[in-house]
């Protein structure tokens, strides 16, 4: 009966929301929380992980990001171009049920990789523009939308979208193109907006280029003093997984050749917890959520294909008189894979979104993955004790190192990787590796190098027009042309008029059987080697 009243009440008043599709505003009992708690990630603070059993409404594919929005819902987005709310049906304080907000391919859009709320204007951040959506009839279904900011450079390349919005004190849009240097086909580009930091009036007639040398920025952030914080990835130099201070004019690293070769700004801090750092947030002054008020809250993506990998971490630091932080970084809890994006939501707890199994390019597979967890304070939990990096690290004698590094000079590996953080050579830079990789990883990856390739590290095969077959991996690309780095370290430029055709070749430039011939001791040698090089030095 009580349901039959509800539904007669809203068809009565269609402006009456329904009582079984309430927002959350109340914590969940302990009971229920443990019901839903996942028991296999490790915690570093007093924290319940739990999994809301999103199982009414419509199927969420590989949530990305996730906000807080209007009436204290949380909406959530995937790359294919959902963005939904989470409701509570049964009044348990966990969200079960999920509905449409809308779909940004009814407006010829793709990937609505960003999404922002002002007022009950929800901005999203797709490959084409940022459109703003609202729901002005109160059924929870946006129904008006329009261009906020539109002609940006873009191609169909599944990479090329507008992340990271963030409304700035000043009231205008922060927002950030994606590189177009993992793109041999990227969109001319004249006013040098992608790999860029944009910051555009308050109503989205003018942007300016406030920042360049950016590479995969998915989370930036205002702190308190009006700061403006963000995420980047190492690769294209970026010697490591960074967060940075923005500053009006810099350059931080990536893709130097599109801007002028300028000098790069250090990092403000090179992060350690993980590997892709995906999203952020700054937890409130006001909520304490086990001793965090202030802190920066991080999700890390993890190693590429490495579908059980991922983390989030928390970086505290306060500002000191002369306008300089100092930061300390903490790792939150581990093993709980494909961390995207998080938000706090009403009640002070973080939600956190798991993108799942996608392809390479983050596209779902035909079977819907990811989840949304809920990190909730919970007094009775027992944390998990800190390892800092170099007592997670295998004590290796001087003489074992030195073993290795012979071996790893013997086969030719220095040829193609270097070792010192800086150097960009055709393969990746290794001085992170043991970091990035546990040991096994490691010799997976060593063992069957083209089982799983970054995109952004995948060759090209260039046919010019004149018969020449070239196989590199693109470094940069211009409306002029292409920058291809071949074997032997060399930079090719070829012009877009002289190809006549390009095309990815998924398949590593390293060769297999580079370990054949070696016996076990060896092998254990080269991999104590290159576990060890992010501690020389340091």
């Amino acid at each position: 009966m009580p349901r039959l009243l509800t539904l007669v009440a809203c068809l009565l008043f269609p402006g009456l929301r329904s009582l079984e599709a309430q927002p959350v505003h109340g914590q969940p009992e302990r009971s229920v929380l443990e019901q839903h708690q996942v028991a296999d990630v490790r915690v570093f603070g007093r924290y319940a992980v739990v999994k809301l059993p999103i199982q009414q409404g419509v199927t969420i594919w590989n949530p990305v990001q996730v906000v807080r929005g209007p009436g204290d819902l949380m909406y959530v987005a995937n790359h294919t171009g959902e963005v939904y709310t989470l409701q509570d049906t049964d009044g348990d304080g966990l969200e079960d049920s999920a509905h449409l907000f809308l779909d940004v391919r009814k407006d010829g859009l793709r990937s609505p990789a960003s999404l922002v709320f002002r007022g009950n204007d929800l901005f999203v951040g797709t490959a084409q523009e940022v459109r703003v959506y609202a729901d002005r009839d109160n059924d929870r279904q946006a129904d008006t939308s329009y261009t906020f900011f539109g002609d940006l450079p873009h191609s169909e390349h599944p990479y090329e979208w507008t992340s990271a919005l963030t409304f700035g004190p000043d009231d205008h849009l922060y927002a950030v193109l994606t590189t177009d240097s993992f793109n041999a086909g990227a969109a001319a580009d004249p006013k040098g907006w992608r790999g860029a930091l944009l910051r555009i009036s308050p109503d989205g007639k003018e942007a300016e280029r406030f920042a360049t040398g950016l590479r995969s920025v998915s989370g930036m952030a205002f702190d308190a003093g009006g700061d403006l914080f963000f995420i980047d990835n190492a690769g294209g130099g970026n010697r490591n997984e960074e967060l940075n201070l923005a500053r009006r004019g810099q350059f931080y690293g990536h893709n130097p050749d599109k801007y002028g070769n300028p000098t790069a700004t250090e990092p403000f801090l090179e992060l350690r917890t993980d590997v892709a750092p995906s999203g952020i947030v700054f937890n409130a002054p006001s909520n304490d959520f086990d001793g965090t008020a202030g802190d920066l809250f991080i999700t890390y993506y993890g190693p590429g294909e490495r579908w059980t990998r991922g983390s989030l971490g928390r970086v505290r630091f306060e500002k000191n008189a002369d306008g300089t932080y100092h930061p300390v970084e903490t790792p939150v809890l581990s093993n709980l894979p494909k961390l995207s994006d998080l938000e706090f939501g009403p009640g002070g707890d973080l939600y956190v979104t798991q993108v799942g199994k996608t392809d390479y390019w983050y596209q779902p597979l035909e079977e819907a993955d990811g989840a949304i967890y809920r990190i909730v304070y919970a007094p009775w939990v027992e944390p998990d004790p800190v390892q800092s990096l170099e007592e997670a690290t295998l004590a290796v004698s001087e003489e074992q190192t030195l073993r290795g590094r012979q071996i790893f000079n013997d086969l030719a590996c220095s040829a193609c990787h270097a070792v010192d953080g800086k150097t960009e050579l055709l393969g990746p830079n290794l001085k992170d590796i043991g970091r990035v990789f546990s040991r096994d990883e490691l010799l997976e990856e060593i063992r069957d190098p083209s089982l799983r390739i970054k995109p952004s590290m995948a060759p090209t095969q260039i046919v010019k027009q004149n018969g020449e077959v070239l196989l590199g991996r693109v470094i940069s690309a211009s409306p002029e042309g292409i920058r291809l780095m071949v074997v032997g370290n060399r930079i090719i430029d070829v012009l877009h008029s002289d190809i006549q055709s390009q095309e990815p070749v998924m398949k590593s430039l390293m060769w297999e059987g580079l370990l054949d011939g070696l016996s076990d001791e060896d092998v254990k040698a080269l991999l104590d080697y290159l576990q060890g090089l992010h501690l020389a030095n340091e």
